[in-house]
């Protein structure tokens, strides 16, 4: 898959070759003006799932925009699932490519990242989880972790307080019982115990004061698990 950069200067080199003005693009797409600028500007990540519309738009193939043009069996099998799975696919994707464009490395090889925050109480609005990020030193890091990450809020304490930072290993499901940084659908990412039941994803607080969250499990993207 290419990156964001590479499947934004596509994007623009195409847009020249036709001769079409951004508010005209941002038209034929259905899309905001300046949500389209953000993306241009590379102050937000292309968003994947419009690959076909913009495919559509400038006379490409969503294969070739996204760099699977030589292996048009993901796309092939990604339109075969139902929605949820495509979700939990897409979300997966996205936080690869997160993660690829803003991770650090050491110079023996080790990554982390730094400079993210997470909720503890109310979701913190999607958008804030993708901060600057910060050389950490290899020896301050646990094994397995790939990201230190600062959680704001009461509803963890006693055993996360508010402000602390606390390290995680990047990884799409956590066993019950767990502590993970979870992505809300619509809402944001926040930090709780993470249960499933069924057809119900409970997120519970440590903080008594503070009352369970019930889900379905189509609205919960689990990004990691916190490591103590």
């Amino acid at each position: 898959m290419r990156t964001n950069d590479e499947i934004v200067t596509i994007i623009e080199e195409r847009v020249k070759e036709m001769g079409i003005s951004m508010s005209e693009l941002a038209r034929r797409v259905d899309m905001a003006k300046s949500a389209l600028s953000r993306y241009f500007n590379r102050t937000r990540e292309f968003p994947i799932n419009r690959a076909n519309e913009f495919a559509r738009v400038l006379g490409l193939t969503p294969e070739y925009i996204l760099g699977f043009e030589k292996n048009e069996d993901i796309i092939r099998i990604y339109n075969q699932l139902e929605p949820p799975r495509q979700k939990y696919v897409y979300d997966v994707a996205e936080q690869q490519l997160e993660e690829q464009n803003n991770v650090v490395k050491f110079p023996d090889g080790k990554k982390i990242i730094r400079g993210r925050q997470t909720a503890a109480g109310s979701a913190l609005y999607s958008d804030d989880y993708g901060a600057h990020t910060e050389v950490l030193s290899a020896s301050m890091v646990p094994r397995g972790a790939d990201e230190l990450v600062e959680v704001v809020g009461k509803s963890m304490e006693p055993l996360i307080k508010d402000g602390e930072d606390v390290y995680i290993r990047h990884q799409p499901q956590v066993e019950n019982g767990e502590i993970a940084i979870v992505r809300i659908e619509n809402d944001g990412v926040t930090c709780k115990r993470f249960y499933v039941d069924g057809d119900t994803v409970t997120l519970k607080s440590e903080n008594p004061e503070y009352e369970d969250m019930h889900f379905d499990p189509s609205q919960i993207t689990v990004l990691g698990k916190v490591l103590l």
